[in-house]
């Protein structure tokens, strides 16, 4: 029951591993289908349909393997693809996922660009498995009759995700006010050396004792716009542990002007020097279309910080990026470390990019790099830099650590 194509399980082993879920499983499916799919079969052909099939199906798979801890995928209808999600993914982070990587996909045929939109259709449930999946199905025809290429979730769902939204709003908006908010410290070591290079910053934000986990946490306070105030008072916080390392602290894309007039100010009023800060910008085709880059980049400099590019490999115009945007670090997306050691196509990708990093002089940091395996694949390709839990968890202030290798 394997779909010819893709290579992924049929409809058919959907529905048997629907049957297979114990009653009382929480479970979210989501059903994407691309819109106006036949357009390419007449344009290019089927057989370029099924390859651009087969290539979309190793990205979702890509994608699943990175945001969903337990994901089954199977392609249910000729142009549909069908994620089932063991996780109780709150559905606002699970819009935010479809937004950015899964509503337009992009495939370079020879000298040509083939874009696609998708329409999605997202259902929850406890029980009924088939039903949940029904209703999914209704969701994603009223997404094709709201004009395609956006997420709709079935009615039902949204009374509990609303109620979760007001209690993490409540806690994070309290947490705010009381400046709650403390850094914590993840190593990141020389490859070459095994010697600190410096450290993430990370916040942790609490509530009273309870401390704010999760992307979801993240993803709420990006909609209250609190992200520049959290990121503020991190800041702050952070420069008082300041010594002869590195520190990667990450801006906000949907706040980065923001963001980067308070670091400004905060830098002209302590008269701070800013070369031992690397600030992370993931890839922004925002920041690209608007014309900024040079003039970014200018600015980092006269505060004497460096760039970082996080999750490179995986977002816009990569390496045209790098020629617009010139940075000091590239952070390789994680999908392609955590798996390097068993994909020969995900070590192959991160070789590429550890060689044109070395043509522009850059640094390249691996993260993600969980056992010594890993650790040692990503020092013999090159890789400049590391982070991960085999070489050290954030910690409440920057401590030095032993690289454990037998």
């Amino acid at each position: 029951m394997v779909d010819e194509i893709t290579g992924f399980p049929s409809r058919k082993a959907f529905f048997r591993r629907l049957s297979e879920i114990k009653e009382g499983t929480p479970v979210v499916i989501m059903l994407l289908d691309f819109d106006d799919f036949r357009y390419i079969n007449f344009t290019y052909g089927y057989k370029i349909s099924d390859t651009i099939l087969k290539s979309a199906a190793q990205y979702f798979s890509r994608i699943a393997t990175k945001f969903f801890n337990r994901v089954f995928l199977a392609r249910t209808g000729a142009n549909c693809f069908a994620f089932l999600i063991y996780d109780d993914i709150p559905l606002l982070r699970l819009e935010e996922i479809y937004n950015r990587y899964l509503h337009l996909l992009e495939f370079k045929l020879k000298s040509d660009f083939v874009r696609i939109t998708a329409s999605a259709g997202v259902s929850t449930g406890l029980s009924d498995y088939e039903k949940v999946f029904s209703q999914a199905e209704s969701a994603l025809y009223s997404a094709k009759e709201s004009g395609k290429n956006t997420i709709v979730f079935y009615r039902k769902a949204r009374a509990r995700d609303i109620e979760k939204f007001k209690q993490v709003r409540f806690k994070l908006l309290e947490a705010v006010r009381k400046k709650s908010i403390v850094p914590n410290f993840q190593p990141i070591v020389s490859l070459r050396t095994e010697e600190i290079y410096g450290y993430e910053v990370l916040s942790r934000i609490y509530y009273g004792d309870e401390v704010l986990r999760g992307d979801y946490v993240f993803l709420v306070a990006d909609t209250l716009a609190l992200t520049p105030e959290i990121d503020k008072i991190l800041f702050l916080r952070a420069i008082d542990f300041l010594g002869d390392y590195k520190f990667f602290f990450n801006l906000s894309m949907k706040y980065f002007f923001r963001e980067l007039n308070t670091i400004f100010q905060i830098t002209k009023n302590k008269g701070l020097d800013l070369s031992n800060f690397i600030f992370e910008i993931t890839e922004s085709q925002k920041l690209m279309e608007e014309g900024v880059a040079v003039s970014i980049f200018r600015l980092f400099k006269e505060l004497n910080a460096g760039i970082a590019i996080d999750d490179f490999g995986a977002g816009y115009s990569n390496f045209m990026y790098l020629k617009k945007f010139p940075a000091d670090v590239l952070k390789i997306d994680g999908a392609f470390v955590k798996d390097a050691k068993s994909d020969i196509k995900d070590l192959a990708i991160i070789k590429a990019i550890v060689d044109v990093a070395k043509s522009f002089r850059l640094r390249t940091l691996a993260e993600f790099i969980e056992d010594e395996e890993t650790y040692r694949l990503m020092k013999n390709v090159g890789v400049s830099l590391g982070q991960g839990y085999f070489i050290g968890k954030p910690e409440p202030e920057p401590k030095k650590i032993k690289i454990n290798i037998s």
